[in-house]
């Protein structure tokens, strides 16, 4: 039996992303960085530190080519040029070799229609399976 607890397949896609911290005091500026692959269900991220486990982090993700799967109104190009904007939660973390850190970071809250239109997105993305 499988380990694998994803319901979504991770795809590797590196784009730019900003994040911060969610906190009730004035917290950091956003840190802007990538993003090494992103799934349905969240994404693993470059950090230049560490959160703990369970930090909420307000992320906005540039998702290059998600534009004509999203519902709206206007040209297609338009759509592109907005980012992903998700809660999400920080559920991995581990310190590189070269320095600073990866994040495994669990989606917990995003807009209905924007998570439909990255899994529409992501699943065309995929590579058919080899046989």
């Amino acid at each position: 039996m499988s380990k694998e607890r994803r319901q979504y397949q991770r795809i590797p896609l590196e784009a730019s992303l900003s994040f911060q911290e969610l906190s009730f005091h004035k917290g950091d500026i956003p840190a802007t960085s990538s993003y090494k692959d992103v799934s349905g269900g969240g994404l693993l991220v470059d950090s230049p530190r560490a959160y703990p486990l369970g930090t909420l982090l307000k992320l906005e993700l540039r998702v290059p080519g998600w534009g004509r799967y999203q519902n709206h109104f206007g040209p297609v190009q338009d759509a592109d040029v907005r980012p992903l904007v998700a809660l999400g939660m920080v559920v991995r973390v581990e310190q590189m070799d070269a320095g600073g850190y990866e994040l495994g970071v669990k989606f917990q809250n995003v807009y209905p229609d924007d998570l439909e239109a990255l899994v529409k997105f992501l699943e065309a993305t995929v590579p058919p399976p080899s046989l």
